[in-house]
C-alpha cells in the first residue's frame, strides 16, 4: 500500500475504523430480539386503550373522605350513659346517707340546714354529670378523628390498588429494550462511531500535511531531499557547480518533482545540508546552488 509523505514519516495515527467494540455493540443490537417487549408493549397500549373507553364506568380515584358522624354520636351516647350508669346509684346512696346524717343531727326536713345541705350535694351530682358531658364530646371528637383517619387510610389503599398492576409490569420491562430502543441505541452508536472516525480523518490529514510541509518550507527554504522518500529517481541536467538535478517523484505520491539529492549536496557543500529530528536530510536550495 503506497503512504503519502505525512505518512511515511508518521503523520496522522489516530484510528479512522470502527472500534471492536462499536463492531461488537452493534452487532448485539441488530441481533438483539426485542419482539417479547414489543409484544407486552402492544398489549399495554391496547389496554390502556380499552381503559379510556370505559373511564365513564369505572370508579374515580378517591379524591375527599370524610369522617362518620354517627360514629361521633354513638361515641358520645355510650360514653355518657356509662357514666350515668355509674353515677345515678352513687347519688342514690349519697342522698340517703345524707339524709340519715341530718335526721341524727336533729334537722328537720325542709329546714332551712336541712334544705342547704341537700341543695350542696345536688350541686356536687350535677358537676359530675357536666364532666361525664365534656368528657362524652371527647370521646365523640376521638371517634370522629379515627372514622378520618380510617377513610383517609381506605382512600389511600383504593388509589394504591389501582396502580399495582400498572407498576407491576412496568417494574418488569423496565430493563428490557423495545424495538424503538434498540433503533435509537444503534442509531447513536453508528452517530458516535461516524463521528469519530471523521474527526480522526480530519486529524490525520492535517498532521499529514503540517508533517509534509515542515520539510517542504521553511525561512530558509530548506527543500526535502532525502533519497530515502523519493522514487523514479532520473537525472535530467546539472548546475553550474555540478551537481545533478534528478526528476523524480516522493514515495506513494505521483506528482513528477524536480530538486537535488541530499546525500549527493552532503559531499559537495555539506554546510548546504541539515538533518531533522527523524533523521531525514533537507538542502538549502540557496546554498546549494551558490
Amino acid at each position: 500500500m503506497s503512504k503519502s509523505i505525512g505518512k511515511l514519516l508518521g503523520g496522522g495515527g489516530a484510528s479512522t475504523s470502527m472500534y471492536a467494540s462499536e463492531r461488537e455493540y452493534l452487532n448485539y443490537l441488530n441481533n438483539k430480539d426485542t419482539s417479547l417487549v414489543d409484544n407486552t408493549l402492544n398489549n399495554l397500549n391496547q389496554s390502556a386503550y380499552n381503559l379510556s373507553q370505559t373511564l365513564s364506568s369505572r370508579p374515580d380515584y378517591v379524591y375527599s373522605v370524610d369522617a362518620s358522624d354517627a360514629a361521633r354520636q354513638r361515641a358520645e351516647n355510650a360514653t355518657y350513659n356509662s357514666y350515668v350508669s355509674r353515677l345515678t346509684p352513687q347519688f342514690e346512696q349519697q342522698q340517703r346517707q345524707l339524709e340519715t346524717r341530718l335526721q341524727n343531727q336533729g334537722l328537720s326536713v325542709g329546714s332551712e340546714a336541712y334544705q342547704n345541705a341537700m341543695n350542696s350535694m345536688y350541686q356536687q351530682q350535677n358537676d359530675a354529670l357536666n364532666q361525664a358531658a365534656y368528657n362524652s364530646v371527647l370521646q365523640g371528637q376521638q371517634a370522629f378523628s379515627n372514622s378520618l383517619s380510617d377513610s383517609i387510610r381506605a382512600g389511600n389503599f383504593s388509589n394504591a390498588a389501582r396502580q399495582y398492576p400498572v407498576n407491576e409490569i412496568l417494574q418488569l420491562i423496565s430493563n428490557s429494550m423495545s424495538g424503538d430502543d434498540v433503533a435509537l441505541a444503534k442509531y447513536q452508536a453508528q452517530l458516535g462511531a461516524d463521528s469519530r472516525i471523521a474527526q480522526n480523518k480530519a486529524a490525520n490529514s492535517a498532521g499529514q500535511y503540517a508533517l509534509g510541509n515542515q520539510f517542504l518550507s521553511g525561512a530558509a527554504m530548506a527543500m526535502f531531499s532525502d533519497a530515502r522518500v523519493k522514487e523514479n529517481i532520473v537525472p535530467v541536467g546539472r548546475l553550474d557547480n555540478g551537481l545533478t538535478v534528478y526528476l523524480f517523484n516522493y514515495i506513494g505520491e505521483e506528482i513528477p518533482q524536480i530538486g537535488l539529492i541530499a546525500q549527493e549536496v552532503a559531499e559537495y557543500r555539506p554546510e548546504a545540508v541539515m538533518q531533522d529530528e527523524y533523521g531525514l536530510l533537507h538542502v538549502n536550495y540557496a546554498l546549494a546552488a551558490a
